[in-house]
């Protein structure tokens, strides 16, 4: 009996890497957002190690005729290093022996059950993470947001950089905002905006207060930026309303804590993941004394920030003056 159910588990078990990753990243703006511009990591090891340039060269300068040229080599690029995290959500088959003996839709059906648990499960364990700080269990959850968006306030060193010495190293951060206005939104954003606004934030990710107070905001306002990016069409093509602020989407989040804003530039935030770890299925064990079939799909990446400056964390926001 039991040969039927594994016949059609081994037929599917390809499926479940693309058919998982596609419904996590379409149940959250935030989590689809991170992994439509996901980042793989294949380097081997257990570290994630991104270049991060620092500054600017300056052996660059005007010249006439036959002046001596600026040849001396500039130190302006560093490494950050980031260690891989792992997650895991059980799929646990009840009873396969029983419907292995109905034939294939009992197995597509208690397939079906086990899999959306499994599914349901690491989509919270994700969502969760990303607006952590990535202290919890001991250090092994993902190095979410509040890190990444952060100051030094919070998280002094971040991928092994110290804040504190490296001010390039530093989010726009924020954590006593009350009452937001138009002006200290657009004061962040421009802030945020290095070299343009062609690299400004792209999408902004709100709490339920916060995404309130932001529409109480924009509400009714007329905005130079009358168009909405593409992130912003990407959206509302699934379903997630926003509120357009600079052309730019403010979505919200259930995640989010509810007096949050962040304002995210995808180019500098990402999720990078490990290709061949990438919600991987195990194999399927049946314990001696169950009727049951087991297994883990599995995970393995970080959430890495290239370049904090890029982006705005907004806390205790209670309300639009």
């Amino acid at each position: 009996m039991a040969s039927h159910f594994d016949k059609y588990y081994a037929s599917w078990v390809n499926e479940i890497p693309k058919q998982m990753y596609d419904n996590i990243s379409r149940r959250s703006p935030t989590m689809k957002m991170l992994m439509k511009n996901k980042k793989s990591w294949d380097q081997g090891g257990d570290t994630i190690q991104p270049a991060i340039e620092y500054a600017y060269a300056s052996n660059a300068g005007s010249y006439r005729g036959y002046d001596t040229l600026n040849i001396e080599p500039q130190q302006t690029v560093t490494d950050a290093e980031f260690r891989r995290k792992q997650l895991y959500a059980s799929i646990v088959y009840n009873g396969y022996e029983v419907a292995s003996s109905r034939g294939k839709n009992a197995i597509f059906s208690m397939a079906e059950i086990a899999m959306n648990g499994a599914e349901t499960a690491l989509f919270n364990l994700m969502a969760t993470q990303i607006f952590a700080d990535g202290t919890g269990n001991g250090g092994k959850d993902i190095l979410g947001l509040p890190a990444a968006v952060d100051d030094g306030t919070n998280v002094a060193i971040y991928g092994g950089i110290d804040r504190t010495t490296n001010t390039f190293w530093k989010a726009q951060y924020d954590d006593s905002i009350g009452s937001i206005t138009n002006d200290i939104l657009t004061q962040y954003y421009v802030a945020a905006s290095r070299g343009g606004l062609q690299n400004s934030p792209d999408f902004m990710v709100a709490g339920f207060t916060a995404w309130q107070a932001v529409n109480k905001v924009v509400s009714g306002r007329y905005e130079t930026h009358s168009t909405v990016n593409d992130a912003g069409k990407m959206f509302g093509n699934l379903g997630f309303p926003f509120i357009n602020f600079m052309g730019v989407p403010v979505v919200y989040d259930e995640y989010c804590p509810t007096g949050d804003l962040y304002m995210l530039n995808s180019d500098t935030i990402q999720l990078w993941t490990d290709p061949v770890i990438n919600f991987k299925p195990s194999e399927l064990v049946k314990p001696p004394n169950m009727d049951a079939k087991i297994g883990q799909i599995f995970w393995s990446g970080e959430l890495v920030c290239t370049q904090p400056r890029a982006n705005v964390h907004l806390k205790g926001i209670t309300g639009a003056a």
